[in-house]
């Protein structure tokens, strides 16, 4: 009897570590993609590719479809303190998305934001960049509570 049991653990316990085996699920998994929305940007029709001059990953793209027609218009009319107006369009236009797409982020904070914001703008401290983060979460992707 004890040996019937054991052989049926022993069957049950390879059947299951088959399946795992041969089921490990897909390699790649499939990418998620979207459009590369093209929206009128300092007087020219840009793509999230082409602002961030390498191709965006899905959450940056995705708020850049969503906030592209108001970009334009938030970066040049926003007052973004005496370093973040001086910036060139591209620049502004970028830091803005961005903390569009990290105050949507779980878990990331201004603290995150300010971190990639150095990394592109050694110059900058979080005097400089915070007004960013600030105004793009009041004014660019501000969501009404519903």
């Amino acid at each position: 009897m004890k040996r019937g049991a054991l052989l049926l653990v022993v069957l049950i316990a390879a059947a299951v570590a088959a399946f795992f085996i041969a089921w490990d699920g897909p390699k790649n998994p499939p990418q998620r993609t979207l459009d590369d929305s093209a929206f009128v940007l300092d007087g020219r029709s840009t793509t999230c590719t082409a602002l961030f001059r390498k191709p965006c990953d899905y959450e940056t793209q995705l708020e850049y479809n969503r906030r592209g027609t108001d970009l334009d218009t938030f970066v040049d009319s926003t007052d973004l303190g005496p370093w973040g107006n001086s910036l060139p369009f591209a620049d502004a236009a970028e830091l803005a998305l961005q903390a569009c797409v990290y105050s949507r982020t779980a878990g990331m904070t201004v603290l995150e934001f300010i971190e990639l914001g150095q990394r592109a703008h050694p110059d900058a401290g979080s005097v400089e960049l915070t007004p960013f983060w600030n105004k793009a979460r009041q004014e660019l992707c501000a969501t009404p509570w519903q």
